[in-house]
Parts: C-alpha cells; structure tokens; sequence
C-alpha cells in the first residue's frame, strides 16, 4: 500500500509566525505531529510519504500514485482540507479524514470515504485491515480514550529537513478542569493521560537524530494536568539532556496554578524548559467565574506571572475578549494587565464558540450564534456577544493595536526582560544558526522596519542593561516582527472593514 499523509494549509494568523520565519530562514513554525504519530501506526512495509502544504506543493501525480489519501486538520484548516478532499474525488483515490475538525464535525465529511473520529491508537488496526481489502464503514468512532504508552515514537525521519522553525512532541492528553468555552475536555477527557519516561526520552532522541537544533514544542493543552506524573518523568528528561548535551530546549503550555509550585517549576527548568504558555483569559474575575476559569480565580494574577519569569520560566499568555460579564471598560483593562504582567507574546481573541463544547450548547440554546465560524478568533467569531458589535469591534482594535504598537511591544519586552531570571543551563548553546538569524534581524528589522529606530532603542537599552540577554532580546524582537507586521497589514484593516 501507498499511503500520502497530507498536512492542510493553514491561514495566516497570530499563530503562524509568518513574517518572522524568513528571519529563521524556516518554511513553517511547526511539523504536523498528529500526522507522524498516525504514519508511526502504518505497517512498516507501507510506503508512507508526509506532504505539509504549509511547506511544499502538492501535485496530481502524487495523489494519483498514492493508495489512500489520509489527511488531518484544525477548524481554521478546513477550506485546504476541503480542496485536497475534492480533488482526491475528483482523481479516484481513496480518502480518510481525522483529526480536531473531523472528530468536532464528522457529519461536514461526507465526501470523504472513511472519518475517524477520536483518537486513533484504537481504532488503527481496523482502519489499516479495511484500507487493505478496500472497503470499510464511512466512520471509525473511538470506544474508549486510548492508552498513551501503546502510543509509537512518531515518524520525525519524513518531515522535510529544515523546513521548521520548531519541533514538538506529546506527552499527555486531556485537563482535569473544566472551562465553558475549551474543547479540550470534549475531545480528551478530564483524566490527563500521559506517556511513560522512557517515551519521551525515546522521541526526543528520535528528534535529535534528525539534526534538528532549537525549541522543541511540548504540545500538551496542560502538561501539568497530572502533576505526579510529569514529577517522575522530568528527571529522565533533565538526565538524557545532560548525558547527550542537546542543543534543544523545551516550552509548553500549562495552567496557571504552576506558579503555586516551586519544586515542579525548577524541575522543569532543569529539565530544560525556558517557557510556558499560560491561559490568563482576562483580568476580570466576574469573567472568569462565567467561563468557569475557576483555578485563575483567587490569586493575583500578575503577581504568577511575575513568579514565574524569576524562577526561569518565561511567560507567553492567551487572552480572550467576549464574555458575557466584559463591559466597555474591559478594553483598557486588559491593555493595562498584559503591560504590567510584562507579557511579549500576548495572544488576545475574541470569544469563539467551538462545537460541542458546554458554551457552544449554552448560546445554541440562547440564539447566540452565527453560522460560518472559520476558527480564527482575530475577528467576529459565531459568538454574538452581548457587548454590541459597533463596541467590540473598536475596543478589539484598539487593543490589538496598542499591544503590538512598536513602542508599546518593545517596553513589554524590556519589563520581561528585566524581570526573568534564567537557570544556568536551562538554555541550549548558541550555534551557527543563531548568528545567521541575528544577523537577518538585524537587517530586517534594524534597516528595513518601519519601525527601527524603535528596534534599535531596544536592542541599545538591552546592551546597557541585560547585556547577558542579548540573545533573548533579538528572539523577543524577531516575533515580535510577525506580531507588529501581521497586525498593522491585516487585522487592523480587517477590523476597519468588520466594524
């Protein structure tokens, strides 16, 4: 059998770190990991080729040699999804969808032969038999939630060398909280399932014998989920870091009750992380007490965030406007916070209602709902706010556009800087690479920016200041490119048209 495993495009977003990425000289911030993990799962005498349509083109002649088409997605990929799917039908080549948008709207699937909904680790076997003889049922639906130590090193050795700017592997699944508005808890459970030890330890060698150098993404929606496993599983991680010297470091995303930890937060820093995303959601305690937030609640919230940046841990946050409980002042609220907090990377959405999760039913049953939503959450979402449109609109630009204000971004990353205090040895070597990317920033940013005269008080206020934070300093600049270049040319003008 030959299996082409296709990875749809995804729009451009927040997310993408497009206009950064020639900095880096990268095609794309992250591999598709869903999509090796399931090529792990594939017979080893299958002939398996990964096509990332965010790196490369995507021919009729390799769907036309190809046995089975399988591909995965988000929401936000689904247009890309759906135009692979047609011309599959249209060349006569067998199709299976899984993935997010396939297990949150199976039914928008029918063109596709075969759609798993659920996660895979389960229902392979089957899969695999039918796609064999060349029949098999429209869908595959889990029964259960899959053991994760049954789960196989996923196959880095097909991603196209060089093309990413980041890695990423997986150690559990699912949340033991409870937010209205996540799908998270819809599609892993409120049990976090993790990956023994060695599992990790086996892909992140996995990762090194490509080659690849840099920040390898742990892309668990809450790695601390299960606080006792991840306790037994970073010293194995700290201890093959040592013994081979990588040069990788880690981040990933947790919730904010982290900062409560000290002990686990240093083993995080030993083991090599240098950063975690952190769901905030907003400054308003009436706001998080609606969407049920309820572990950011009781707790001075930049106080964490502060925490967090002098034990080593670096703070990237995601914020959400929208809720029921948001005024107009809301706007200026959460303006002011992410200063204070001194968070760079702030990624601030509005409210979306994804399928099948407690607020989508909730404003379902409310009449709360437009059609037509296409995930991103840059924009009017399928929410119908109860702040009218003519307010949220503007107050959503203004903060957009204030947040990624050249000055007003470069003075967020000078209060960050300022504030983190790295562990010695938590950060991978500098190498060759490094200095390329510096240099390109330099040029990109230094010389051709509109806005360079604020990148170079920045980068001479760091030299006088944190000197020992250069590297830092550059980095937080260099995204900080895609953020003030994809708002100033795309959201604002989109906003403008919206409102």
């Amino acid at each position: 059998m030959r299996a082409l495993l296709i990875n749809p495009e995804f729009p451009d977003s927040y997310w993408s770190g497009k206009h950064a990425l020639p900095i880096a000289n990268r095609r794309c911030l992250l591999p598709p990991l869903g999509l090796i993990t399931v090529a792990a799962m594939l017979p080893r005498h299958w002939k398996v080729r990964v096509v990332d349509l965010n790196v490369q083109r995507l021919s009729d002649r390799e769907i036309r040699r190809a046995d089975v088409v399988m591909l995965t997605g988000m929401i936000v990929q689904r247009d890309s999804l759906h135009r692979v799917l047609d011309r599959c039908k249209r060349l006569g080549v067998r199709t299976v969808v899984g993935g997010p948008y396939a297990t949150s709207m199976p039914d928008d699937l029918a063109e596709a032969d075969h759609v798993v909904v659920g996660e895979a680790e389960e229902l392979m076997e089957d899969l695999v038999t039918d796609l064999a003889i060349g029949q098999g049922p429209h869908f595959y639906r889990e029964t259960d939630k899959p053991d994760l130590t049954t789960s196989p090193v996923p196959r880095f050795d097909l991603l196209k060398a060089g093309a990413y700017h980041q890695m990423c592997l997986q150690y559990s699944r699912g949340c033991p909280f409870t937010c209205e508005f996540c799908d998270i808890i819809v599609m892993y459970g409120r049990k976090p399932r993790t990956k023994a030890p060695a599992q990790v330890v086996a892909e992140l060698e996995a990762i090194r014998a490509t080659g690849f150098v840099g920040d390898v993404f742990f892309v668990d929606d809450n790695f601390i989920g299960n606080k006792k496993a991840v306790r037994a599983m970073l010293p194995d991680v700290a201890a093959w870091r040592r013994e081979t010297r990588c040069a990788l470091e880690f981040y990933t995303e947790a919730s904010m009750n982290l900062a409560d930890d000290d002990g686990l937060v240093d083993l995080m820093t030993d083991a090599g992380f240098t950063a975690v995303f952190i769901g905030i959601e907003t400054p308003s305690p009436e706001s998080l007490r609606e969407t049920k937030k309820l572990q950011n609640l009781r707790r001075n919230l930049e106080d964490q965030v502060h925490r967090l940046l002098n034990r080593g841990l670096d703070v990237w946050g995601g914020f959400i406007l929208g809720f029921d409980n948001d005024g107009p002042e809301i706007f200026d609220r959460m303006i002011k916070f992410v200063q204070k907090a001194a968070i760079p990377y702030a990624m601030v959405g509005l409210l979306g209602a994804l399928p099948n999760t407690p607020l989508y039913r909730r404003l379902e049953k409310e009449g709360r709902l437009r059609r037509n939503f296409t995930g991103d959450q840059f924009g009017l979402t399928n929410v119908i706010t109860k702040l009218p449109t003519s307010l949220m609109i503007p107050g959503y630009r203004k903060v957009m556009e204030t947040l990624y204000h050249p000055e007003v971004y470069f003075q967020r990353c000078r209060e960050n800087l300022a504030r983190w205090n790295p562990v010695p040895g938590s950060h991978r070597p500098l190498v060759l690479r490094d200095l390329f990317s510096a240099w390109r920033a330099l040029w990109a940013q230094g010389i051709r920016a509109p806005y360079r005269r604020a990148y170079w008080r920045f980068i001479r206020w760091t030299i006088r200041n944190q000197p020992t934070k250069l590297g830092r300093a550059i980095a937080q600049a260099a995204a900080g490119h895609h953020y003030i270049t994809y708002t100033r040319n795309v959201v604002v003008p989109a906003l403008d048209h919206q409102s």
